[in-house]
């Protein structure tokens, strides 16, 4: 029984890399941003630096990480309106001290919002960040 349980953990575990390797190779757009604080996406503290964010837009997946090797977030969204301009655009929303979350990403052909929970640090009462953040990402 446990060898059987074992190779079911196995079998599982090869299913969800192979998905992850087939959602990488099937992105219809794929965007980087150069990010400039601490941001959460996929419940995932990430630190400020050049991202990859790839856009699959048949199934709303995101797959989000640093263009060097580091670790990635799959987030999938909520369908929002797409861009009205040619650009895609990621919004972060403050969820404490000069750290944010992304909650919005809107492309020509497609707009998504995450609706995932970051850990809520104290916020300051003298912080003077704002609320929100847009970064413009250029296509890779």
């Amino acid at each position: 029984m446990e060898k059987h349980l074992l190779k079911l953990m196995a079998l599982a575990f090869l299913a969800a890399a192979l998905t992850g390797v087939t959602l990488a190779e099937s992105n219809t757009h794929v965007v980087r941003a150069n990010i400039p604080f601490d941001f959460y996406a996929g419940g995932q503290l990430h630190p400020a630096g050049e991202y990859t964010i790839s856009i699959n837009d048949e199934s709303d997946m995101v797959m989000i990480g640093p263009q060097a090797a580091g670790s990635r977030s799959l987030l999938l969204g909520i369908h929002e309106d797409a861009s009205r301009d040619e650009r895609t655009v990621l919004t972060f929303k403050l969820v404490g001290d000069k750290v944010y979350a992304l909650r919005k990403l809107q492309s020509p052909d497609l707009g998504l919002s995450f609706n995932g929970q970051a850990p809520q640090p104290s916020m300051s009462a003298q912080s003077q960040a704002p609320e929100s953040i847009t970064i413009v990402a250029q296509a890779k």
